[in-house]
């Protein structure tokens, strides 16, 4: 009878190990049956193209089987084909390469960003990204060489930093200080943020140990910051201050 129970309580641990992982890993089968729906895929869509392929994986989040493919002549053409546990296509990303493309570019954007600080002296930190009110895919093609002296997108410069008072004066200046460094960079910088944080703020070790004070504002529009409007600045500080408790 004992070894009888045994065999139960092993045969049900068994099943359980079985479907966690299965669901955590998927399951031989279905990673077959999703390899050669990739082969038909890529046979009737893609055979003109020079792929690099791994091994099926299992997302178990999804859940799908996905192949993963890279052409060899195009580095921003890394798409996936995803199944489903039958191997049925249900999701082929080829189309959306210009993603991959936009990620590219913001990635260059950033890092040429985080350069400028020691290129000028500038004692804060600048994040440059894409300018947010327009879609960046709408004017990049897929593979385009990232030109910064020539860039095809607007873009929105960002300070964070430690400062004085952390006062919209003080804001105002650095805005300044930055709009002529994106000037001589031939940059089209459309919008201005920044985090600006008082010094009181600081620990002994330098480091900043709160938050409150923080002068905060974005959405900067340009010529604002030409025109060294202070009161503008102020004024779309509170607005914003508002909009944030609502």
């Amino acid at each position: 009878m004992k070894n009888y129970v045994d065999k139960i309580a092993f045969a049900i641990l068994f099943t359980i190990v079985i479907v966690v992982l299965n669901a955590l890993y998927g399951n031989p089968v279905s990673k077959a049956l999703a390899d050669r729906g990739a082969d038909k895929v890529i046979a009737e869509k893609y055979g003109d193209l020079d792929l690099s392929r791994e091994k099926v994986f299992y997302n178990f989040k999804a859940p799908e089987y996905v192949v993963h493919l890279q052409d060899k002549n195009s580095e921003d053409s890394a798409f996936e084909l995803c199944f489903d546990s039958f191997g049925r296509l249900q999701r082929d990303t080829y189309d959306f390469r210009i993603d991959n493309t936009m990620m590219r570019f913001d990635d260059a954007i950033r890092k040429y960003g985080r350069g400028l600080e020691k290129a000028y002296d500038f004692p804060y930190q600048i994040t440059l990204s894409f300018w947010d009110k327009v879609d960046p895919t709408d004017y990049l093609t897929v593979d385009q060489p990232v030109d910064m002296k020539h860039l095809p997108c607007k873009l929105q410069a960002q300070i964070y930093g430690v400062g004085k008072e952390a006062t919209a004066q003080e804001a105002m200046e650095l805005f300044q200080k930055l709009q002529k460094i994106m000037d001589e960079e031939g940059l089209n910088v459309t919008a201005y943020a920044i985090n600006l944080v008082p010094e009181k703020n600081r620990n002994e070790k330098g480091e900043v140990e709160r938050w409150n004070g923080m002068y905060s504002v974005y959405d900067v529009p340009q010529t604002v910051v030409r025109e060294g409007d202070v009161d503008a600045l102020e004024k779309l500080a509170k607005e914003q201050m508002t909009e944030g408790k609502d």
